[in-house]
């Protein structure tokens, strides 16, 4: 340890310690301390005590489980402590002090004599009987005589600084801790036994209150401690929850939750639910339930359209994964179970699904059989488009508004086989908007990425059937390319000629694709009484949100470094366009 030359460096390592303890509960994962409290607690029935003593104990188990984790080391070996000193390898030598007090600290049973100020006690060792100066960040007025238990540094000459939650402990306390066999070793997994076996007494038991020490001085909050860990996410979703009484949640509270989705926020949840069941708090229970079925129902919508790889079965293996082990999580599997039972509506069969639906799903298909599968030119894409989105407007058209609004969305996974974005690529959100959907890109590292189109279950199909035909034109008008004398004349630069000309034929489709757009938008909004695209826009939008997914906008190609000539060629065979005779006649 470091030399501390001065009481004034001592009082800086002991305010540093104070700091970097809050610091450290970053690498203790919230079930873990919701999991020793529950141990803690579940001897106790809390639902009969006062108000006061129900807060003492709902503190000193949040602390004490938070001290005593912090110090607890992982299955690899290293504690809160180790991970934080590897974080701050560029530390000022007073952090450097403290982090190294943090490291090598041990539980200590001490007895105060006397004090000089609000940073320095001359204690005594109960078990060693060996005394020397305590320094802290402040001490309150303390009585000479009183037992004190918590983890202790050595700092230099016969200095030592307080390195974590210091508690003060009653008679009983006091036998409490004398008795355990690991009292003596202090240090490594005995001393570890040793804390847990002293802390469960207290929270159990109670101790001293000691304004200042383990209880809040005037005017303060009861856990307005350094120390107190920074509740998780889930945590703080049930707070807002709980807020609502069992009211109707708004829609910023609704996306807040359907973005927690992933395996570890639905166990979280778990875990928070069983533990406030267990202990009576009704209303955080009801709001952990609550804000699980809007994460179930998110899951099971994204399951339905294949996105993101999430499914119930899933989860539920991780939750069965969490659980193993942990009697805290024993109930787990089975809340989870009964919860999922509860999920209504989201596999029932699409009220859209008429059979004027299903002859316009044939007819889609029969285009697709007779043009995708045999190739085509970029002209005979372009107006295979425009003949299905005839067939759409004039479905949409023929339609009540009830039944209109009544139709269900979907999503439909596209594979591209390629793990980076091409020229292709740049025409998929003109696709998209060009038939009412909603589309993006999954990517998993290592994996080709694939597109997803959402929306309606016509304009869907619709999409995945143009974005072939634009694949497939590619290919026609990149082969006719380099068969041309452009491509002939550029030896040298065969590939970045390649390249060029498909981004000018994706810059071209989609300038073709917004007139298009903007023309079948004018007709729509004046064929009928209703104004069809901001009708659907707003109903694909709000089933969207119910996917909890956070989406963000990928750029065009349009910063791309092109070769001008391959790019104005390729640009010319995009906005070309004539009516394909035997498509228009397919339909």
């Amino acid at each position: 340890m470091p030399y501390c030359a001065n009481a004034q460096r001592r009082i800086a390592v002991a305010r540093n310690i104070a700091v970097l303890l809050n610091e450290a509960m970053r690498f203790v994962a919230p079930d873990r301390l919701q999991a020793t409290c529950a141990k803690w607690l579940s001897a106790l029935k809390l639902g009969g005590l006062g108000e006061w003593r129900h807060l003492c104990i709902i503190g000193d188990s949040t602390l004490l489980a938070a001290d005593l984790l912090r110090a607890t080391p992982s299955m690899m070996g290293s504690t809160a402590f180790d991970r934080l000193a590897k974080q701050h390898a560029n530390a000022t030598p007073d952090q450097k002090a403290a982090i190294a007090a943090l490291r090598a600290a041990s539980f200590r049973l001490l007895e105060v004599g006397s004090q000089d100020g609000p940073h320095f006690l001359t204690v005594r060792d109960l078990l060693t009987n060996a005394s020397f100066r305590l320094v802290g960040p402040g001490f309150p007025r303390l009585q000479a005589g009183m037992a004190l238990f918590g983890r202790v540094a050595g700092l230099d000459d016969d200095f030592c600084v307080v390195a974590g939650t210091i508690t003060p402990l009653d008679g009983m306390g006091l036998l409490a801790a004398r008795a355990q066999a690991g009292a003596k070793a202090g240090g490594g997994s005995a001393g570890i036994r040793w804390a847990d076996a002293v802390y469960a007494h207290v929270v159990r038991n109670g101790t001293l209150d000691v304004p200042g020490l383990n209880r809040p001085q005037a005017g303060k909050a009861f856990l307005d401690e350094d120390i107190e860990p920074e509740p998780s996410e889930v945590q703080r979703l049930a707070a807002l929850w709980e807020k609502l009484a069992g009211g109707e949640p708004g829609k910023a509270l609704l996306e807040r939750t359907r973005q927690l989705v992933q395996s570890e926020h639905i166990v979280d949840a778990l875990l928070g639910l069983v533990v406030s069941q267990k202990s009576g708090q009704t209303a955080q229970a009801a709001a952990l339930e609550r804000i699980l079925m809007v994460q179930l129902e998110t899951v099971k919508r994204r399951e339905m359209i294949g996105c993101g790889g999430m499914s119930l079965d899933a989860v539920a293996q991780a939750v069965a994964h969490a659980a193993r082990g942990k009697p805290v999580m024993a109930e787990a599997p089975s809340v989870f179970a009964a919860l999922c039972k509860r999920l209504t509506g989201s596999g029932a069969a699409a009220p859209g699904d008429s059979a004027e639906l299903q002859r316009l799903m044939q007819k889609i298909q029969g285009l697709r059989a007779k043009t995708v599968e045999k190739g085509c030119t970029e002209q005979e894409a372009l107006a295979a488009a425009e003949k299905v989105a005839e067939l759409l407007d004039r479905y949409g058209l023929s339609l009540g508004e009830i039944d209109f609004r009544a139709q269900a969305c979907e999503g439909i996974a596209v594979q591209t086989g390629r793990k980076r974005f091409g020229p292709v690529d740049d025409c998929v959100m003109s696709i998209a908007a060009f038939f009412d959907c909603r589309v993006w890109a999954e990517h998993t590292k290592g994996q080709p990425f694939r597109w997803i189109f959402f929306g309606l279950r016509a304009d869907v199909a619709a999409a995945q059937y143009l974005h072939e035909m634009v694949e497939r034109a590619f290919e026609v008008e990149t082969d006719a390319f380099k068969r041309g004398p452009l491509y002939a004349r550029m030896a040298g630069e065969r590939r970045s000629a390649t390249n060029s000309f498909q981004v000018g034929l994706a810059s071209g489709i989609r300038a073709k694709l917004r007139t298009m757009l903007a023309a079948r938008d004018a007709q729509r909004r004046g064929s009928s009484g209703r104004d069809l695209v901001t009708v659907k826009g707003a109903m694909v939008d709000d089933e969207l949100a119910k996917l909890g997914l956070s989406l963000r906008r990928r750029g065009g190609g349009s910063s791309r470094n092109v070769l001008t000539e391959a790019f104005n060629e390729g640009e010319e065979a995009g906005k070309r366009f004539e009516f394909a005779e035997a498509i228009s006649k397919a339909a």
